[in-house]
């Protein structure tokens, strides 16, 4: 028969395996084991600690002799403990290949099938994305891009002349808008939103009445300062366009005349901002103080009013249905004005005379 192990406990020693027993900082091994050698000081014997924690007695001398041979330290896991990962470097450059190298999207049953199909690694889905979140990888949404059509050159030189636009606007130099196009549709995605537990919520999708469309519009937008647009049935032209830039170059000719500051739009390449028609406005608009940069081919994301569509769609106008484009119209307008005017924005609507 083993003899009893005994732990002689000093008064600090005590207090620090008290603290530790209670710390929800470390692993619950460790807090047990600090327990065990209490209740051994205290004068309990190993079959009835383990009889407490429902362990082996060779658990319980196991802890004693740790903390006999190694103190405090002892009462930590050693390191390397646990099953070791049957997933490999070769496994893992596979999987951010496929992530970054491969133009489709995976999802963790796809990369776990993936692997299979390779003869690399068997990992069930679960395991896969415990592995992948571990490796800094976020399940998120991705966007289109056209950066591969880029031509770096042309972009690098644009990109330094936005940069400098900038500046000047901060300094209140001039005045700088974004401009862009977006589409509405009557009925909006499927959406989240609350429910009661166990039940579902609904949208019916309304019969949409004769002759309705979607909803464009055409916007500009100046940073901390307005936000200007219009709005029509199914698409922009170039005439539309033209009418709505007439309305923003009289608006620049009279900043022009009193500040003596010109107003630059930016914009991108678009056909109905390039057509004939189009172009020859641009002399009248720059006599007005209205001057148009054009961005490079395939570089929307140097426009920020593209996050500013994403914006008003996904928080103002998401999870609606409309019976026609009238209803659509008007709640479109108030998603403008509930997102601006409280942030202080001067909100303006050109309005078509046909509208």
């Amino acid at each position: 028969m083993p003899a009893p192990l005994r732990v002689i406990l000093t008064p600090a020693e005590d207090e620090m395996l008290s603290e530790l027993r209670v710390a929800t900082t470390v692993p619950q091994r460790t807090r047990d084991r600090a327990h065990i050698l209490r209740l051994n000081d205290q004068g309990w014997n190993v079959p009835a600690i383990s009889l407490v924690f429902g362990c082996h007695d060779h658990t319980v001398r196991a802890t004693i002799k740790r903390w006999n041979e190694r103190g405090l330290s002892g009462l930590w896991e050693a390191p390397g403990r646990g099953a070791k990962p049957r997933w490999t470097a070769e496994d893992m450059e596979f999987i951010e290949a496929c992530l970054e190298d491969e133009s489709q999207t995976y999802n963790s049953v796809q990369l776990s099938r993936k692997l299979k199909d390779a003869g690399l690694v068997n990992l069930s889905s679960d395991r896969l994305r415990d592995i992948i979140k571990k490796k800094d990888y976020r399940w998120k949404r991705t966007r289109h891009s056209h950066r591969k059509k880029q031509d770096k050159e042309q972009r690098a030189i644009k990109r330094a002349d936005l940069a400098m636009l900038k500046e000047w606007a901060s300094l209140g130099e001039l005045y700088l808008k974004y401009l862009d196009e977006a589409g509405f549709a009557l009925w909006s995605p499927v959406c989240y939103g609350y429910s009661r537990i166990g039940e579902q919520k609904r949208q019916e999708q309304p019969k949409i009445v004769y002759g309705s469309r979607r909803i464009s519009i055409l916007g500009l937008w100046e940073e901390g300062k307005g936000f200007e647009y219009g709005l029509v049935k199914g698409g922009f032209n170039s005439n539309s366009y033209i009418e709505v830039m007439n309305w923003v170059a009289e608006k620049a000719a009279k900043t022009l005349a009193t500040t003596g500051k010109i107003t630059v739009v930016v914009q991108d390449n678009g056909s109905l901002h390039k057509s004939k028609v189009t172009q020859a406005q641009w002399d009248t608009w720059a006599e007005q103080g209205l001057i148009m940069f054009f961005l490079p081919p395939y570089c929307s994301e140097m426009n920020p009013i593209e996050g500013e569509w994403h914006q008003l769609k996904a928080h103002e106008i998401s999870g609606q249905m409309f019976d026609n484009s009238y209803d659509l119209a008007m709640a479109i307008d108030a998603g403008v004005e509930n997102r601006y005017i409280p942030k202080g924005y001067k909100v303006d609507r050109f309005m078509f005379n046909s509208a």
